[in-house]
C-alpha cells in the first residue's frame, strides 16, 4: 500500500509555512462562547428589524422572485447600487450608480482590493493598531506592512510622510479606517485627511477607505468628519469600502465598494472568480426594505445611534469606577469600539486570558498590530 503524502504537501505555502491568522483565533474564541462579549464588533442582536425584513423578503420572493432567484450581474442589482448611490451622497460622496460594487460583505470588498493591486511581498500602509480582518483578507498575498501608529486623531500621517520619503519602494495601497476606528475608536481629523490626500497625490498612492460605523456618531447634532472619498481630490484615489452589516444584521453579508469605473472593471473582474455575484435575492430584500413605505431606515439608523451611544456611556462610566490612575482609554464620539492602554509590564494576552475565565472575552492588543507589538486591550 502506498504511503499517504503528507497534507501540508499538498496545500499553498503561504497556509502551510505561516501560523494561523489573529483573525482566525478570534473567531475561534467567540463562536460557541458562552461569555460577554466584547471582543467583536458585533451589532445589538435587539435592533435587528425583524418584522419589516420578512415583510421585505416576503415581498421580494412573491412578486420579485421569478427576476432576481436566477443568476445576475457581478455589479449588483441596479436598485441597490442606486441607493448606495443616493445615501452616499447625503454624506458628501456624490457618485452614479456605475461607481458601486455590491459585495459579499466587506471583507469580500478587502479581499478583491488585495486581488486587484497586489503582488506577492508588495507593502500596505496600515494604521497600528488596525483591523485584523484586513490582514487575514490579503494574507495569501504575503504583504509587508508599514505600520503607522494611531494617536487620539488617528493615523499619525506626518510619520507616514517622513516613512514614504525614506521607502526604496513605494507601498501599493494605503489602507485605514479613518472614521470611530476598528481597533480604537478614534478618528483621523479633517487635517490630516486633507495632509493623507495631498500624499497620495504626491506619491501616486491608492487610498482604501473602510467605513463601517461612519453612520453611528453619538454626539447629538455633530456628525463626523466629513468621509475621505467626499474631499477634493479624492475621486481617483480613494476606493470606499462600506456595509450594510452593521446597520442590518452582520448575517446578511452585503456591502458595497465605491471607485472610479476603471478600478471598479477590475474588482468586478476578480469578483466573477469568487462568487460570479452577491446572493441577488439578498440584495432585492434590502431594496425592498430601504423603499418599504412603512419602514423608516433612517429613523432605524438613528435607533442604532442612541443605543450605542448609551453603551458607550456605560463602559466609560465603568472604566471610570474600576481602572486605577495609571490604565488610560479613548473616549469614542461614535462607533463600536474602546481601546484600553495597560501599564508597562501588563500582559494584553493575560489580561483576556484571565477575563475569559471569569466569562468575559476581550481581545489582546497584540491582535492588531500587522508587525506584532502592542499590550492593551480592546473592547468592542
Amino acid at each position: 500500500m502506498a504511503q499517504a503524502t503528507p497534507t501540508h504537501g499538498r496545500v499553498a505555502a503561504w497556509l502551510a509555512n505561516h501560523t494561523d491568522t489573529p483573525a482566525n483565533r478570534a473567531v475561534a474564541l467567540a463562536v460557541g462562547a458562552d461569555v460577554v462579549g466584547f471582543g467583536g464588533g458585533q451589532p445589538a442582536a435587539e435592533l435587528y428589524p425583524l418584522e419589516a425584513l420578512e415583510r421585505a423578503f416576503s415581498r421580494a420572493i412573491l412578486e420579485d422572485g421569478v427576476k432576481v432567484l436566477p443568476y445576475g450581474a457581478s455589479e449588483g442589482l441596479p436598485a441597490l447600487r442606486e441607493i448606495v448611490a443616493e445615501r452616499l451622497g447625503r454624506r458628501g460622496i456624490h457618485i452614479g450608480a456605475d461607481n458601486v460594487l455590491i459585495t459579499t460583505g466587506s471583507m469580500q470588498g478587502l479581499h478583491l482590493v488585495g486581488r486587484v493591486l497586489l503582488d506577492h511581498g508588495d507593502t500596505i500602509v496600515t494604521e497600528a493598531p488596525t483591523f485584523m480582518g484586513a490582514l487575514g483578507s490579503w494574507e495569501h498575498q504575503q504583504p509587508r506592512y508599514l505600520s503607522i501608529p494611531v494617536d487620539d486623531h488617528g493615523m499619525v500621517v506626518d510619520r507616514l510622510e517622513d516613512e514614504l520619503r525614506r521607502a526604496e519602494r513605494p507601498p501599493k495601497f494605503v489602507y485605514l479606517l479613518p472614521t470611530f476606528q476598528n481597533p480604537s475608536g478614534v478618528s483621523l481629523s479633517l487635517e490630516r485627511r486633507k495632509h493623507l490626500l495631498e500624499l497620495a497625490d504626491e506619491h501616486d498612492l491608492i487610498i482604501v477607505e473602510d467605513d463601517p460605523y461612519g453612520e453611528f456618531w453619538f454626539d447629538e447634532g455633530s456628525e463626523p468628519v466629513p468621509p475621505l472619498r467626499s474631499l477634493p481630490g479624492a475621486d481617483e484615489r480613494v476606493i470606499y469600502l462600506g456595509t450594510f452589516s452593521k446597520i442590518l444584521a452582520p448575517g446578511m453579508r452585503l456591502a458595497y465598494a465605491v471607485a472610479t469605473p476603471r478600478l471598479l472593471n477590475l474588482l468586478v473582474r476578480a469578483k466573477r472568480g469568487l462568487d460570479f455575484h452577491t446572493d441577488t435575492l439578498g440584495q432585492q430584500g434590502v431594496v425592498r426594505l430601504v423603499r418599504d413605505g412603512d419602514f423608516d431606515f433612517e429613523a432605524h439608523v438613528a435607533a442604532g445611534r442612541n443605543a450605542y451611544r448609551k453603551r458607550r456611556d456605560a463602559m466609560l462610566d465603568a472604566l471610570e469606577t474600576t481602572f486605577a490612575n495609571d490604565i488610560s482609554w479613548t473616549r469614542p464620539a461614535g462607533g463600536f469600539f474602546l481601546w484600553v492602554d495597560l501599564p508597562a509590564g501588563v500582559s494584553g494576552d493575560e489580561v483576556a486570558k484571565a477575563a475569559l475565565a471569569e466569562g468575559v472575552m476581550v481581545f489582546a492588543g497584540g491582535m492588531f498590530y500587522p508587525n506584532g507589538d502592542g499590550a492593551s486591550i480592546r473592547f468592542g
